[in-house]
């Protein structure tokens, strides 16, 4: 219900603010008439502005929307269609300075935007929220572009990269193929044929320390994209050998795991060991990720196979136990007593 009550209110919010002409709305006298408080008020113009609003102060306490193009309406757009634009443009955020992100940006312009008309405003996308930030701004990264030219124009580049598996920064030359966004990571990566390594490998954009685009222009190799180069990655790292993965879950995890695909291998098989429990199988190429997601559920999780695997799993939480059971830092002093 106080969803609902703060959606309708930002509502009456901006509808006020678009119908007050150029003087605009004094928020004191607008809370007064509705019963809102002053706090609220200026919290629901943050909303407004992060919804992609183009609210302007016109003094302190005073604000107006400008005015909105009624192009939209002309095109037969509706609301719930313009609602679906600028979620989705609040989705891409993270990827805005890529071409698709500014290509977006464009047409969110060309939709919202023409002097002197009343018409009113975006909506806001209702009973859906996004959290604030972004995980990698990739707003002031010069190696987006550089690589995204790159792999429009089939052009090698002479890069530094930060492997993070072993903390090196090491200088190469790749062909980069595809760009990649995995939801999931929140993250932006290259499929590029490496050949310092000469093999697929996929970069993350944020970890090249500098890219310099050569005149050099090259044919993309067999396997090169994301499609066959992560089939059986667990997520983005990825190996040349596939493993069979087996792990069971406890019954109080069991319904969390069957609710989604967590790999497109997945298969779910009843544990005959307990009840309610599952063994959840999967063909993984690489074993890093994989690791990292059985570890978050700590006790409730056994890796039954690879060997290797489980010896993996086992070390790092016996390390945890260690790490656990040394005597708790003095409180303030940042230093074991």
């Amino acid at each position: 219900m106080a969803r609902a009550d703060q959606a309708s209110r930002l509502r009456a919010v901006e509808k006020a603010l678009v119908e007050s002409g150029p003087r605009g709305v004094v928020l004191k006298a607008l809370g007064e008439r509705h019963g809102w408080p002053l706090r609220t008020l200026y919290r629901d113009i943050k909303a407004l502005e992060r919804a992609g609003f183009p609210v302007a102060v016109m003094e302190p306490g005073r604000y107006r929307i400008m005015g909105r193009g009624a192009a939209w309406a002309a095109q037969g757009i509706d609301a719930e269609e313009l609602a679906a634009l600028i979620l989705v443009r609040r989705l891409a955020r993270a990827w805005r300075e890529t071409k698709v992100g500014r290509a977006l940006d464009r047409l969110y312009s060309k939709i919202s935007a023409a002097p002197g008309s009343q018409q009113p405003a975006l909506p806001l996308a209702p009973g859906i929220e996004l959290p604030e930030g972004v995980p990698i701004d990739y707003g002031h990264r010069p190696a987006l572009l550089m690589l995204e030219r790159a792999t429009r124009e089939r052009r090698a580049v002479a890069c530094r990269y930060l492997a993070l598996s072993t903390g090196e920064v090491t200088q190469r030359v790749i062909e980069p193929c595809e760009l990649y966004w995995d939801p999931r990571l929140e993250s932006l990566y290259v499929i590029a044929h490496c050949r310092l390594r000469k093999d697929t490998r996929v970069f993350a954009v944020h970890r090249f320390e500098s890219v310099v685009l050569t005149e050099e222009r090259f044919v993309p190799r067999p396997g090169v994209s994301s499609k066959a180069a992560l089939r059986a990655a667990f997520r983005v790292w990825r190996d040349n050998n596939v493993e069979s993965v087996k792990v069971r879950f406890t019954p109080r995890r069991a319904p969390e795991i069957r609710e989604r695909r967590w790999h497109g291998s997945q298969t779910i098989a009843h544990d005959p060991e307990t009840k309610g429990g599952i063994i959840a199988s999967f063909e993984v190429a690489g074993l890093a990720e994989i690791e990292r997601w059985v570890l978050g559920f700590g006790a409730e999780a056994e890796v039954l196979a690879p060997a290797e695997l489980v010896a993996r799993v086992r070390d790092q939480l016996a390390a945890a136990q260690e790490r656990y059971a040394r005597p708790a830092r003095r409180r303030g002093s940042g230093s074991l007593p």
